[in-house]
């Protein structure tokens, strides 16, 4: 009669042809949470302030539209010419809206966007899907005191994220470069063991 293993010892199953077995890449040490915040709110009002000229040009633009036809004496009513002046004003109200709306939340782990006047959708990067981060500034940035970082990453799906009038940028630049690399260290996916196969899968690399 065979002898039965006792419980309580039973071998780990091996795997058969054509399994994959998962396990943490070597030096990773996945940690849970979101990391430290590095920043949370909205970026400055300055940072659209293209848009916000465009539309106060284009207000004094039908105005002075209004005073051309005004002095055409083309017979049409005041009330008329005086809602010229007022073209503008739907697109100032828009980008208002559209930037009070979105809003940042940078973390040692994952950048996070949250737009839309009406409707809401959120945008999540994680940090160790970054492959470079890039600082600029252009003359128009300089002058208001504004930043441009621009996330480069391997997200199929949004692969640039620009953050843009953020507080602190240039702070903040240096905080996610850090953060950057400490995330592909310790917060890297699981991956497949080398020369396994998956249906033809492969594997999967941090």
């Amino acid at each position: 009669m065979q002898q039965q293993p006792p419980q309580g010892n039973v071998p780990p199953q091996q795997p058969g042809p054509g399994r994959a077995v998962a396990q943490a890449p070597h030096g990773s040490l996945a940690q849970p949470g979101s990391g430290p915040l590095l920043f949370e709110g909205i970026a400055k009002h300055s940072s659209r302030i293209g848009s916000y000229i465009k539309w106060t040009l284009a207000s004094f633009v039908a105005g002075g539209v209004a005073i051309f036809i005004n002095q055409m004496d083309w017979g049409v009513p005041g009330w008329a010419l005086g809602l010229f002046w007022l073209a503008g004003i739907p697109g100032l109200l828009a980008t208002y809206l559209i930037h009070i709306t979105t809003k940042y939340k940078v973390t040692g782990r994952r950048v996070e966007i949250e737009a839309g006047v009406l409707a809401k959708r959120v945008e999540t990067l994680e940090l160790w899907r970054v492959l470079d981060v890039e600082y600029t500034q252009s003359l128009v940035d300089r002058i208001f005191k504004n930043g441009r970082i621009k996330l480069i990453s391997t997200d199929q799906t949004n692969p640039q994220l620009m953050l843009h009038g953020l507080p602190n940028h240039r702070q903040l630049f240096e905080q996610l470069r850090d953060a950057i690399q400490d995330a592909r260290q310790t917060n890297r996916p699981m991956e497949l063991v080398p020369g396994s196969n998956l249906d033809g899968v492969g594997e999967m690399i941090g």
